[in-house]
């Protein structure tokens, strides 16, 4: 029995090796720009939020899996959706939104500055839609 359990266990890791995979491709992943964005008015203390985001999708070969950056610069948030890009692969014309949301708790007194990613400019430095909201 026990031979049997072992080379079960030998085909199956043999099996599991093989990297004669016809769906595998290369991608990688950068930051997208956001189109829009959707916060409240007012943050009122210790209440949790939702931000709703809105982005673009270029092509068929851009996916967008819910990841994002989320950097604290004292009072202000940066934001930064991550998209995968499937390289080497055919791409057709396929410009979609997607929108997602961001669970925001209300923590701090100070206003809310919310940095929302929207590309670089010719100095390569990053442009933001900021949106700020106070906290009552």
């Amino acid at each position: 029995m026990k031979r049997y359990l072992l080379l079960i266990l030998a085909i199956t890791t043999f099996i599991s090796c093989n990297d004669d995979d016809d769906d595998y491709h290369d991608y990688h992943l950068e930051y997208t720009e956001v189109i829009s964005a959707d916060v409240p008015e007012e943050f009122e203390f210790g209440r949790t939020y939702r931000v709703e985001v809105t982005i673009e999708l270029d092509d068929s070969c851009h996916f967008f899996y819910n990841q994002y950056d989320y950097f604290y610069e004292g009072t202000s948030r940066l934001i930064y959706p991550i998209v995968h890009i499937d390289d080497g692969i055919p791409c057709t014309p396929n410009i979609r939104e997607v929108t997602f949301s961001i669970p925001v708790q209300a923590l701090q007194t100070e206003p809310y500055i919310f940095k929302f990613y929207q590309g670089e400019d010719a100095d390569g430095q990053d442009l933001f839609l900021t949106i700020e909201v106070p906290v009552v």
